[in-house]
This record gives C-alpha cells, structure tokens and sequence, in this order.
C-alpha cells in the first residue's frame, strides 16, 4: 500500500494477493477493464499496477479490510513501528537495576521499561527533526501523534496517551534518562505471424500457463485456436522465439516470483559489513554427507542430517551450528546458543550481533527470540540471494564436501552430480549416524581455518582480527546473567534456597549452588525457579519471578581431611568459616540495635509480653516518664 496524489490511497498487486486473490485472476481483471478493479501504473516502476482503494469494488475493499484492518490506519502506522528500534542498552540497564538492598526489576517490567525506552528513542528524534514525519511517513505532526497514541494503546507501551503528559514523559526520559520509566514501586518486435494483438496475448498467456508446457503442444493449442480465424499456422520454433523473448515477463507466471526474482529481480550491490557482529545470518542446510543409519532391523545408507548454521556475513565465518534429523525451533537456538561459547572462545565474553537475519521458516514461534537478540530482518522468502549464508553454500563449500567418500552430491536437481554407481559401491563403507558428529565438527573446522587464496590468511584469523579492530563488533557485549536470561533453560521445578544451597536435578545429576553472600539470610527458605545454559552446568540464573535475581554458582566442597586439601583450599575454609561468622554477628549487632532503640524510648518488650496488658495507670505514667526524658517538663497547655 501507498499514499499518492495528495493522500489517496493505492493497493499494490502484492496487497491483493496477500489478501487472497489469484494473481493471474488480477492480472485477467486489469487486462479486461473490469471497473471494479481500475488500476494505474505505479509512479515508481511503470511495469506494476496499483489499484485506487476507494474505487475499488466491494468484494476487494473487504478482502483488504479483512487481512489488514482499517487500510488508511495499516499504511500509516506500519512505517511508525519500523522507526522503532531495540535499545539494548535499556535491556542492560533494566536487568542490572536493583532497589531497596538488592531486589530486581520483575521481567515483565525489564520488557515493559526497556520497549518503551524504544519508543522514546524514536520519539526524540522526531522531536528534533520534525521533517522526517512529512519527508518518510506523508504525515502531518498532529495526524502523527494521533497514530502515535492509537499505537501505545494497541501495542501496550508504557507511556501517556496525551499530548501534554506524552510530551512531558519525552522530557523526563530527555533529562533523566532510563531511570524516568521506573515507577514508584521500583524507585520492494513479434514474429510476422503473431502481429496483432489478439495474437500476441493469447500466445504468451499458452507460454506462461504454470504447467510449462513444451513448444509444440503450445503451437498446436494456438493454431487450434487462431487457424479458423483467419490466422497463419506457427511451428515450435516460432513459440520458442517468442519464448526467449518475452521470458521477462512470462516466467513469474510460469515458474513463480521467486524464479522470476533470481533472474530478472535488479539487483542491488551491497558491500559486506565492515567487521564482524555487525550482521549474523541463520539458515538450515541438508548436508550434503551420507550417513549409515539402523532402525527396527533395516540398514538406510542415505541418511542426512538436517543442521542450522549461524554465520558472519563479514566474511562468512560460521559461529555456531546445531544437527538434527529435523528442523525445530530448539534447533535453532541450539545453534545461536553455540554461537555465542564460540564467539566467548575467541573473544572471552559474551558478544550479541547488531543485526540478525533469517529466512521465515517458524517465524511466529521465533521472532520474539530473534528480536531479543538483536536487530531482526527475515529475509525475503524464497529469494537466496537476500541471504549472504545462502550464497555461502556454494563452490567453495561443496569443494570440501568432495573430500568426504560419502559426499551425496550437490542437489538433486544438479546438472553436474557425482556417479551413482561409484555411489552404490560405497554405501557399505560409509560412516553411521553415531559417528555424524565427528564429521560434522570436521568439516566445520576445515571451514572455519580455511585460508584465503591471496593472503593465505584463515577464516577464523580474519575474523579475530577485525573483530580487535572494530569498537562496533565489541559494542553488545553482555553480562552471564543476560546470557542465561536470553539462551538459557528454564527448570520444569521450582527450588527452596536452603542453608545447604539450591539443589537441582538436570538430567538426572544433581548439583548444589551456591547462594551470594549478601542475598543469602534475607532469602533462605524462598521459592525460586532455576534457568540453566544446556552447555555448562556449572552456574545458574536464579529468580523468584519479582524482585530477586542473581546467577549462582555450583558449590565448591571443601576436603575433609587436611591431608587432602588443595592449594588453596584452606584459604577458602578460612573465608567461609568468616562469612559464617559474620552472619552471626549481622544477626546479634541487629538485636543489640533494636534493645538501644527500646531502651532510649524506655520500653521493655519483655516485660509487656509478661504483663499481658497495661493497666490505664501504669500507660500514663509511662508516657509521661517518656514525654519528659524527651522534652523536659510538660505541660499539655503548651500543645493547644
């Protein structure tokens, strides 16, 4: 959809479509001048149509209504959503926030804080540019804020739906910063026989049928047609011409718009990114590597493994992968998660992407996932080249593929596949499935130490080095806390912090983790739920769901025998011993502290536990003792 024309409202044939028409029963409309269905040529690209939305007919006006809603409100707001980009910063920001002696933000409050910083973010730079709103949305500044509004209603932000308390929010945020959303709780010429109109249309409409029919059963249902008009008969090879000619604009019909987009789509030239993090790709691959599988007393000799990648595009360095007989969405986390141990490896911490793409497989499951990550944009479907990583698995990738006795061959479409019967002689000796992983892990380090043919430098040695040269590539790092936050699994059980740890059980091993001095007496005997990082268990991220947050580590034992201990060992018994100490005199300096309080203000909590109550006596003499400790003689005249 498109604003032109001083605000009137075009649909775009892509509109149509989504909203459930044919596209050939479009292109048949316009062709026929069907009013109910008029159309113009887009300004932009004299090849498409648009279709004016207030002339159109009443079934497509309810079709567009239907899928997209109100249309004059979808094209308005969709450009002010895109505007709006994640503030990591703020996520950092919100996670790490503690109040009243250490207690966290709740999550949905991280979520909630961090989304409307967002919009913040967006909404100042408005405010200091105001053109942007004329110049990218058609929009008058008062038609934008009242999108605006409508938009934090639908979309839940955390912000006032008025102009003046909006705007003062904006300058709060201005001069306070991250710390002014936190409430009050929480502080896209004819052949000589085809020479007229009629002709030609009806010829290129036989070429284009989706069945892809050959040329001389095209010829023959054209001639069927046209002869008993008056028309000369055409051969094969006149359909061939016509064919080649107009194959521009015949192949998306007849072979779809992605194979239409691949040849003839223009491409635009980008550069790579210009170091490492700046954009990550994910994508599946059915590797190309035969593998023996048994099951139920059969041998299959053809298996493959499905395996999701995850790859720099800065020079197409994979950073992480995961297998599996199938796509699934833990799949691919596994994959982003052993991305990020191997990014800690060669950097030593934690290190988000600035952007992530992806193609739309399982996306409503996992946008969430993407976007908390980092920048997403899915790329466009079926299209490979909006994929660096698709591109990636080319030439080079299949000339390592080769080394392999059980390489399976480029696809299955391929003109140029290895001998079958080579194939066939070798099934026998070709590795199990149990050995898959070895192959894997092989075949990954052989691409990731690849050199390049000029300078002889690796793949991994490029991206360490720009990686040191790039303050943008070291710009999201992340604490462990957010790391289990984002990859973690959280346990199916909740716990009880105990005097002896927390005791989890995960994968039937049990381990004991230790609880943070400064959290530890004020939260014994509190229920918790444990998130763990399926690749180390040796630290947990802990949470009561509201105020209490902190990453535990396993618990060390310490040797019972001096005989055993370790360098060090008695050092560290020496600090526990200490630490347990001064929770003791934490608790007995805290009743010392309230007896001195009682005593100035001349009270005995034992004594009026024992005598139950006080007689109306005995209360006034007490509170006259305490008026004159505190203000001499008094005199209740004084007071009128």
């Amino acid at each position: 959809m498109k604003i032109l024309n001083d605000n009137e409202l075009f649909i775009e044939t892509s509109d149509l479509v989504a909203a459930g028409f044919n596209i050939n029963t479009i292109y048949s409309s316009c062709r026929h001048g069907y009013t109910t269905l008029p159309y113009t040529k887009d300004p932009s690209n004299a090849k498409l149509n648009i279709y004016p939305y207030e002339k159109l007919g009443r079934r497509y006006k309810d079709a567009i209504e239907k899928f997209f809603g109100n249309p004059y409100d979808y094209v308005a707001r969709e450009p002010i959503k895109a505007m709006v980009k994640p503030d990591h910063k703020a996520e950092e920001y919100f996670l790490s926030y503690r109040y009243d002696d250490g207690k966290s933000l709740p999550v949905e409050h991280v979520s909630k804080y961090s989304k409307a910083a967002a919009w913040l973010n967006m909404l100042a730079l408005i405010n200091k540019n105001a053109a942007i709103v004329k110049k990218q949305l058609n929009l008058k500044l008062d038609e934008f804020y009242t999108h605006i509004y409508s938009l934090i209603k639908t979309e839940n932000i955390d912000l006032p739906t008025s102009y003046k308390r909006l705007r003062k929010a904006m300058a709060d945020y201005q001069e306070k910063g991250y710390e002014s959303l936190i409430d009050w709780r929480f502080g896209n010429k004819l052949a000589a026989k085809v020479n007229d109109e009629f002709t030609s249309s009806l010829l290129l409409e036989l070429i284009a049928h989706p069945n892809q029919h050959d040329d001389f059963i095209i010829a023959q249902a054209y001639n069927k047609k046209v002869v008993p008009l008056g028309y000369k008969p055409i051969d094969p090879a006149t359909v061939g011409v016509h064919r080649r000619t107009n194959y521009y604009q015949l192949q998306g019909a007849r072979e779809g718009n992605a194979a239409w987009y691949n040849t003839y789509g223009k491409v635009i030239l980008r550069n790579r990114p210009t170091a490492p993090l700046l954009l990550v790709g994910s994508d599946d691959n059915d590797l190309d590597l035969y593998f023996r599988e048994e099951r139920k007393g059969k041998t299959n000799h053809y298996f493959r493994f499905k395996l999701i990648f995850v790859m720099d595009a800065h020079n197409d360095y994979i950073l992480g992968y995961a297998y599996g007989e199938t796509v699934t969405t833990d799949l691919i986390k596994a994959a982003y998660l052993d991305a990020m141990y191997h990014i800690k490896e060669l950097t030593g911490g934690w290190y988000l992407s600035n952007q992530i793409q992806s193609d739309r497989w399982g996306l409503a499951a996992l946008k969430d996932f993407y976007s908390s990550m980092s920048i997403y944009t899915p790329a466009t479907a079926k299209v490979a080249r909006a994929k660096y990583i698709e591109q990636a698995f080319g030439n080079v990738w299949h000339q390592m593929l080769k080394m392999y006795p059980n390489y399976a061959g480029t696809n299955i479409t391929s003109q140029s596949r290895i001998n079958r019967d080579n194939l066939e002689l070798q099934k026998r000796n070709f590795p199990t499935v149990n050995e898959g992983l070895q192959y894997i892990e092989d075949f990954v380090n052989r691409l990731r130490h690849l050199p390049d043919r000029k300078t002889g430098v690796t793949r991994q040695q490029q991206w360490i080095t720009a990686f040191n040269n790039s303050e943008l590539s070291r710009q999201h790092q992340i604490s462990d806390a957010r790391m289990l936050h984002l990859f973690g699994v959280e346990h199916t059980h909740s716990h009880t912090i105990t005097n002896g740890g927390i005791k989890v059980t995960i994968d039937g091993q049990q381990f004991v983790y230790d609880v943070p001095d400064d959290l530890y007496l004020q939260n014994v005997g509190k229920k918790v739920k444990v998130t763990y990082d399926p690749y180390d268990y040796s630290r947990v991220l802990v949470t009561d769901g509201a105020s209490l947050r902190f990453v535990a580590r396993e618990f060390e034992k310490m040797s019972s025998a001096i005989a055993d201990y370790k360098d060090g060992e008695r050092s560290r018994l020496n600090h526990l011993l200490l630490m347990k100490k001064n929770h003791v005199q934490r608790i007995a300096d805290s009743k010392n502290n309230r007896v001195d309080v009682l005593e100035r203000h001349a009270i005995d909590a034992n004594s009026l536990l024992q005598a139950q109550v006080l007689t109306k006596e005995l209360k006034q003499n007490a509170e006259l003792v305490y008026q004159q400790a505190q203000l001499g003689e008094y005199n209740p005249l004084d007071q009128m």
